[in-house]
Parts: structure tokens; sequence; C-alpha cells
């Protein structure tokens, strides 16, 4: 067990350079300095009372605001443990931020957010046509007829299984985690304002595109086909919030 640390500066203390840590900073430091992994157990409350020399409501309330950073996860009647999502608790908040945005009708905001995803995968697309193996490619094929068959209400699930599986082989989880994060907040926001209207069997067509590509290890019409996907979910987001727009009595 490390050695026992110092008390934490009294709240309010001035920031700066030498500004005392904080509980949770030196929670934080314990879990690096332990070399612990995701997933692992962080030392019970009175262990981390005596390594810390802090009472267990400064530990408890440290812990707390950890677990809202995603930092550690609290697991009632188990124990605390090394949080295992990186982005995932930027959910909540960037959700809160893009709803206001989106009824203040500013359409930008939910934009913005399929912006991003198209820039992270019309550049990891290229990696994946060359890295994808056959087994990759008949599970992105089963994954398109599934998508194909259950029509447009199984569409949300099918379409972010896809685009999981376009980047699972990459071995980057925190591309897997963004993926997620974006594509949860639309769904829920598309839920909440209305979804645009689409054209089913041309959202079977593209992706159908991508993986044609990606059969062909090409990794330009990869890019392409992708960046053609994200460009028409953009133009029917603008078509959507023009209409939305619109006042009620206009003609």
């Amino acid at each position: 067990m490390p050695a026992q640390r110092k008390p934490p500066a009294p709240e309010g203390a001035a920031p700066g350079r030498n500004r005392r840590p904080t509980v949770q900073d030196q929670v934080i430091d314990l879990i690096v300095e332990l070399d612990l992994d995701p997933g692992e157990a962080l030392p019970a409350e009175t262990e981390l009372m005596r390594a810390l020399g802090v009472s267990r409501n400064s530990v408890r309330e440290a812990l707390k605001s950890l677990q809202a950073l995603g930092i550690v996860d609290i697991r009632h009647g188990y124990g605390t443990y090394v949080g295992t999502s990186q982005v995932l608790p930027m959910a909540p908040g960037l959700l809160f931020h893009t709803r206001l945005a989106v009824r203040r009708e500013n359409p930008r905001a939910l934009r913005d957010i399929v912006e991003v995803r198209a820039l992270l995968e019309s550049g990891l697309i290229r990696r994946s046509a060359l890295a994808l193996s056959a087994a990759d490619l008949d599970r992105l094929q089963e994954e398109l007829d599934a998508l194909e068959a259950d029509g447009d209400t199984g569409r949300a699930g099918h379409d972010r299984r896809f685009h999981e599986l376009l980047y699972e082989p990459l071995g980057n989880v925190l591309v897997l985690q963004l993926i997620a994060l974006f594509c949860g907040v639309y769904r829920q926001l598309e839920a909440e304002v209305g979804k645009p209207r689409t054209d089913h069997q041309q959202v079977v067509r593209q992706h159908r595109q991508v993986l044609e590509a990606l059969r062909s290890r090409d990794p330009d019409a990869a890019a392409a086909s992708i960046a053609e996907h994200f460009a028409d979910i953009t133009a029917r987001m603008d078509r959507w919030a023009a209409d939305h727009r619109k006042s009620p009595t206009a003609p």
C-alpha cells in the first residue's frame, strides 16, 4: 500500500501551480500508481482513507465525482472499479446541449455530430479496406442482409452494428466508443424532435456500396462511398430542418 498522503487543500483554495491535489486527484494518482486496468477493483474504502489520510465522506464524495466522469464505476454491494468507457460519460452533456440548440431551431448542432462522425469514418475506412479479413467481410454482409430484411423499423440497430463491424478489426476501442456516443445521441434526438424522411432502399444501397469497395480492397472507393453515405444523411437533415422551421400557417 502506498505511503500515507497529505490531506487535500481546504475547499476554496486558490488554484495555481502550487495547488494541493484534491481527493479526486489523489484517487486518480493512486489508480495510476497501482497500475490498475479498466474493470479492476480499487482498494476498499478503509484502505483509501488510510492511504489518502482523509475521512470516509471525503472518499465517497471523491468516488461519486469520479463516477460522473467515467473514471470509476461504483457497483453497490461489490465495490468500486476502474471505469471501462473513455467517452460515454460525455453523452448526457452532449445530448443536453444539442437538445437545447435544436429546440432553439439551430439544426447545426445535430449536423455537427454527423459531420464529426463523417470525418472520423472517412479516414478510418481506408485502413479497414486493407485490414478486414474475409470473415470480417462476411459478418458485414450478414448485417447488411439483416438491415435490408428488417426494413425501417430495425434500421437503427443494424446500421450502428454495421458501422461498428467496419472498425472493430482495427483494435481502436476509442473509435467504437465515439461511434456509440454519436449514434446514441443522434437516435435520442430523432425520437424527440422527429425523424428525417428516409428511403430505406437507398440506405441499403449506400451500405452495399461501402461493402463492395471493401471487398475490392479499394481504399479510395471505400472513402468515397462512406462520404456519399454521410452526405446523404446531412442532406436529409437539412431538408428536415427546413421543413421543421416552417410556420404552421405558411402556405
